[in-house]
């Protein structure tokens, strides 16, 4: 089974959009950096695990070198002091090493994000199935998504999404890029209308 992409795009968005707030903690020089700092990188390095994601390597490799100060023997002052040099000196690699996993992921949901667009453009032009309010969404995604696995001119589309996604991952996209407007009787007539008027 296929894990969710979408999933994993947000939630490494998420990790990186906390870490300006991490950023402004060691400004404020907030005693609570650093473990906030440790227990970010343990959720990045969980998420990539779970994905089985190799940048993990390079993030538990970040991290070693905040705790090395605690294993050696020839350190001097706090070992405190000498572990926020080191994650002063590492945060920039930390948040691009994140930012290199997230953007081939996220360049791929953007690209299915147009291409279900199209899907959807034609499907609501032909006028194959109309949404009825107060129907629920969920059903009518999915009757939708059946349509572009089952016409033979949009076949090749929802191929090209299985390929890349779980069925899961294609109707949540399909439910966030939908416009039920465009698929509604009163909009196409309005449509008709005004095609009419010219």
């Amino acid at each position: 089974m296929q894990k969710s992409l979408i999933h994993l795009t947000n939630n490494l968005s998420n990790l990186l959009l906390e870490f300006p707030s991490l950023v402004r903690r060691l400004e404020k020089k907030d005693p609570q950096f650093l473990p906030l700092l440790l227990t970010w990188i343990e959720s990045a390095e969980d998420l990539l695990s779970t994905y089985r994601i190799v940048e993990v390597a390079e993030l538990s490799g970040l991290k070693s070198k905040i705790l090395s100060p605690s294993y050696s023997n020839d350190f001097r002052g706090s070992l405190r002091k000498q572990q926020l040099k080191v994650a002063v000196d590492i945060l920039y690699d930390l948040q691009e090493c994140l930012q290199k996993t997230l953007e081939p992921h996220q360049q791929k949901v953007t690209q299915s994000r147009e291409l279900i667009n199209q899907l959807l453009s034609i499907v609501a032009e032909s006028g194959a199935v109309q949404y009825q309010h107060p129907s629920p969404l969920d059903q009518f995604v999915r009757q939708i998504w059946q349509i572009l696995n089952s016409h033979d001119q949009l076949k090749g589309g929802a191929v090209q999404l299985k390929s890349q996604f779980s069925e899961q991952d294609v109707i949540l996209l399909i439910a966030e890029e939908i416009d039920l407007s465009r698929f509604s009787g009163g909009a196409r007539r309005k449509q008709a209308t005004e095609a009419l008027a010219y």
